[in-house]
């Protein structure tokens, strides 16, 4: 055996090893920089054009893609029936009428509301306060699913209803029960990059503030039946107009 040639021979191949390892290491530290630079550069360029951000942008992370909605059915034994009339309407519904109408205070509205959900209302804690409705004089809210609001279309599980003196005298309610469609660890979008996206379509521009930015799931289409499919999305709000950015493939729908 030639041992000069065989070893000759090692010596390249770990030369040519370690040659291929130290590419590697900088390749991984150049993609790193890269992403760091990029992140860096969004918030430059935003400053540059006098964008401003006005609020703490969260991170959050998700298990999956989508989460599918079901309405189910009230049990009777699991109801707060205690001053109110409770009637089981049709498609997994109730309709309560209040004994006593409760009254939402102005200057403690937020604090009034929980205690309400809390004393009347079926698992009254899974739901997030959604706006007033002039038309019909109620209070509509949504669920929530893992502390992250589920907005639903044109279908809020939870309505209340006012008299002129600001008193909740009836509600109507579904609640449902969510199940994730498993994926394999999506990649989702950071807040920061949904804000990218906007800037990049022209629905931000020089000089705007973003007031507001949260997280939470939304169902675009009409039910099928019980069942609803959310999708995860980031809200966007700048100065008055609200974008919603999908966290997964990038789309934008305009809210208002």
């Amino acid at each position: 055996m030639d041992w000069n040639r065989t070893k000759t021979i090692f010596i390249v191949t770990f030369l040519l090893l370690n040659v291929y390892l130290t590419w590697q290491l900088v390749e991984t530290n150049n993609a790193n920089q890269m992403s760091l630079i990029k992140e860096v550069t969004i918030q430059e360029m935003l400053s540059e054009n006098n964008v401003t951000i006005d609020v703490e942008l969260p991170e959050v992370e998700i298990l999956s893609p989508l989460i599918v909605g079901k309405h189910v059915p009230f049990e009777e034994d699991e109801l707060i029936t205690n001053g109110q009339l409770i009637e089981m309407g049709e498609e997994h519904a109730i309709q309560s009428v209040l004994e006593e109408p409760f009254f939402l205070s102005e200057e403690q509205f937020f604090e009034d509301l929980i205690q309400f959900l809390s004393s009347y209302v079926f698992n009254g804690m899974d739901y997030r306060f959604g706006g007033y409705e002039s038309e019909t004089q109620s209070l509509y809210l949504y669920q929530a699913y893992e502390d992250y609001t589920a907005y639903t279309f044109d279908d809020e599980p939870l309505r209340l209803y006012l008299n002129d003196d600001r008193e909740v005298v009836s509600y109507e309610q579904r609640y449902f029960e969510f199940e994730e469609q498993p994926d394999n660890e999506p990649e989702m979008l950071s807040s920061l990059k949904a804000i990218e996206k906007l800037w990049s379509d022209q629905l931000i521009g020089m000089n705007d503030t973003i007031t507001d930015v949260q997280f939470g799931y939304y169902s675009f289409f009409s039910p099928a039946g019980d069942v609803q499919v959310f999708a995860p999305m980031w809200r966007v709000t700048v100065e008055e107009e609200i974008y919603l950015v999908h966290a997964i493939n990038s789309s934008v729908q305009h809210l208002t």
